[in-house]
């Protein structure tokens, strides 16, 4: 519903009006990438670049160690949920699902199964939501 509307000369944001009530303030924040080899970011392993397919210029490589990590430090304009994309190859042979807590501003928020990808230059998305504090976050 968002810029689905006609122009009648009523001030809008975006490329058209907005159909309903109101026309939306334009407060949703804009996507952000958070590469894994960029500062701040934290990679508990190495960044390698032996795999292709991979965005920016490497991708965080927990080396198969129990507890290891990518961390993120995200800022929000408000409190409320956001919608995370994270981008993983798993090309463990045998189809061997790996687990991972997600963890923002401390506490475990979803239990998330990156599944077998088929190789480790097959690469996808998994989206989740969490909750944001207003202001600075860590996601792990």
């Amino acid at each position: 519903m968002i810029d689905k509307g006609t122009d009648v000369g009523l001030p809008y944001t975006g490329p058209a009006p907005d159909l309903g009530a109101f026309e939306r303030t334009g407060d949703t924040p804009s996507a952000q990438r958070y590469e894994s080899e960029t500062a701040p970011a934290v990679c508990q392993g190495t960044i390698d670049t032996n795999w292709a397919g991979f965005s920016g210029s490497g991708f965080c490589n927990g080396t198969n160690a129990t507890g290891a990590y990518a961390q993120f430090t995200v800022n929000a304009s408000v409190a409320g949920t956001a919608t995370l994309g994270i981008r993983f190859a798993n090309g463990t042979s045998g189809g061997t699902e790996r687990p991972a807590n997600l963890v923002v501003n401390g506490s475990t928020v979803a239990t998330v199964s990156f599944e077998s990808t088929g190789a480790w230059t097959t690469w996808v998305t998994k989206t989740v939501t969490v909750p944001l504090n207003a202001g600075s976050n860590t996601i792990r």
